[in-house]
């Protein structure tokens, strides 16, 4: 219930109400997980956290494949609607311009699909080359 609060007053609105960092960090629940004991995790949740990080690794590497293997052509397709959809030019694709692109190129696709797209690994323009944007890089 502690970090519960903690978290609510972390993520207040209003910023004369909202915690400092200084607040959070004197906070009695951080305060607290200084002094629990380092309990581990069990071979379970290590083997799983192992496989996950695997798979994540795997899929970033396959990625890079398959893009390393676009032909000229298909990339300047891509980076052609990638900047069409990139209205703020800003190198990347917020929310709303792949909702408004999509919709302009006639595509159907749900709100809930296009949100996603957004959470998953995404190409972004850089430059003159496309690269891909992997989260957590």
């Amino acid at each position: 219930e502690n970090a519960k609060a903690l978290v609510r007053q972390m993520l207040e609105p209003n910023p004369k109400l909202r915690l400092t960092a200084q607040q959070v960090l004197d906070h009695p629940w951080l305060q607290n997980a200084q002094k629990v004991p380092n309990i581990p995790l069990g071979d379970v949740v290590c083997t799983r956290l192992k496989q996950f990080s695997a798979m994540n690794k795997l899929k970033k590497r396959a990625l890079r494949v398959i893009a390393e293997h676009l032909s000229g052509d298909e990339v300047e397709g891509i980076k052609d609607t990638f900047k069409k959809m990139d209205t703020d030019n800003s190198g990347f694709i917020t929310y709303e311009e792949l909702k408004a692109g999509l919709h302009k190129l006639g595509s159907q696709i749900p709100e809930s699909e296009i949100q996603q797209l957004m959470e998953a690994d995404w190409f972004c323009i850089r430059g003159e080359s496309v690269q891909l944007v992997f989260q957590g890089d």
